[in-house]
């Protein structure tokens, strides 16, 4: 390995770390009352002088304890892991908690599509339908199905910062319901604006991290659609004859409701609680039947 890579490396992990070890402690002054964020006049963000305030600040207090370099390298790595853990910690608990929006197979979608269109394609040969025609179909099917699973990695990985949000919002909501019920009922004289604050961001954030995975699927079923429909169209120029195509295009140009999501509830290792539901009455109908 390069020397000179490994050092650049290191400098920016530490940058990174350094970066994100001073806004929180800007986040912390400001919080506690210590330092006041700009006026209106000047912007919401604190100027650079209020960023060395607490720099300084921090480094006097880590000299009067006589914090060594590598206990200071120690606490921000431990620091960070923290942020990791609860980030962690929250998504996984978010994914959980109901509604979990699920979504719908592109194939499945267009189901009622695909089976019209390839029982017209096997009628139009009729008699003269072979053994390799029935091959040629039967690969026209698997690109059609690849497809399928291309738009669905696609938008997977698109999809990935979106459904993490959504996640730890769900939570964010539980935590703050759950202090606010507590704060009640231990009897707690403060402010609850910040409570109520914070409740308030997580629900408008889950809404709109829903709303975009929601109108994403959309999109994506949709344009599956089309790109199916006009695969259907160019095959069935080679395939049948304009009688057929007439039928085929038909079919395609019908109106049709497309599913692309599901709102489920998920139960940790077996999946959904519908499939668990469902699989407890096979089971209770076979324990009955024997």
């Amino acid at each position: 390995m390069d020397v000179d890579t490994l050092l650049n490396g290191v400098i920016r992990l530490s940058n990174f770390m350094t970066s994100r070890l001073v806004v929180a402690g800007v986040v912390f002054y400001v919080l506690s009352g210590f330092l006041t964020v700009g006026s209106v006049s000047e912007g919401f963000l604190p100027n650079v002088d209020l960023v060395n305030n607490v720099v300084e600040n921090y480094q006097r207090i880590f000299d009067i304890l006589g914090v060594s370099d590598f206990a200071l390298l120690l606490i921000l790595f431990v620091f960070l892991t923290t942020i990791h853990i609860v980030y962690v910690a929250f998504e996984a608990i978010g994914k959980y908690l109901p509604p979990a929006i699920v979504p719908v197979s592109g194939w499945l979608a267009l189901d009622d599509l695909t089976l019209k269109a390839f029982e017209v394609l096997r009628q139009a040969r009729g008699e003269e339908h072979t053994e390799e025609e029935n091959q040629r179909l039967y690969e026209f099917k698997r690109k059609l199905r690849e497809m399928d699973w291309e738009s669905k990695e696609k938008y997977r990985e698109r999809l990935e910062g979106t459904y993490s949000t959504f996640r730890i919002a769900k939570t964010f909501v539980l935590f703050s319901v759950g202090a606010l019920i507590y704060a009640g009922i231990a009897g707690y004289s403060g402010s609850m604006n910040l409570l109520l604050l914070i409740l308030g961001f997580s629900i408008l954030l889950s809404l709109v991290s829903g709303f975009s995975i929601y109108r994403t699927h959309h999109v994506r079923v949709t344009r599956l659609y089309r790109d199916v429909v006009g695969e259907i169209i160019e095959f069935s120029r080679v395939w049948v004859t304009p009688e057929y195509q007439e039928k085929l295009i038909g079919i395609c140009a019908s109106e049709r409701q497309l599913p692309h999501v599901s709102l489920e509830v998920v139960v940790p290792v077996y999946g959904t609680l519908d499939a668990f539901l469902a699989d407890v009455r096979k089971l209770k109908r076979r324990t009955t039947k024997a």
